[in-house]
């Protein structure tokens, strides 16, 4: 008998976007939803979800309303509200501009 093994890939999602509001914690010490508009947008909200030590002494120290950030993640699940699962964040990314200024 054998058996076979298919591993599926999860898409991984990039993009850039500006927080709409202050981060919000979700069940616990150490979990946050963010709220951004990506960049290239106007209109479309996208929950970010992101849990973790280092997402959370990340987002205390860099993230408030009107902060520029990058993202990478995975999609949220289906009817919960949120659109990607964070896996990294970086908040007022420095190659915006040659000088690293906005």
């Amino acid at each position: 008998m054998t058996t076979e093994k298919h591993l599926t890939v999860e898409p991984v999602i990039w993009f850039e976007g500006t927080l709409i509001r202050d981060p919000q914690p979700h069940g616990g010490q150490d979990d946050w939803l963010l709220e951004t508009l990506a960049v290239g947008t106007a209109t479309r909200k996208i929950t970010i979800h992101a849990s973790g030590r280092e997402h959370s002494a990340n987002i205390r120290d860099n993230a408030h309303k009107g902060s520029r950030l990058m993202v990478k993640g995975t999609a949220g699940d289906e009817g919960s509200g949120i659109d990607i699962e964070a896996t990294s964040l970086a908040f007022d990314p420095s190659h915006d501009e040659p000088d690293g200024k906005r």
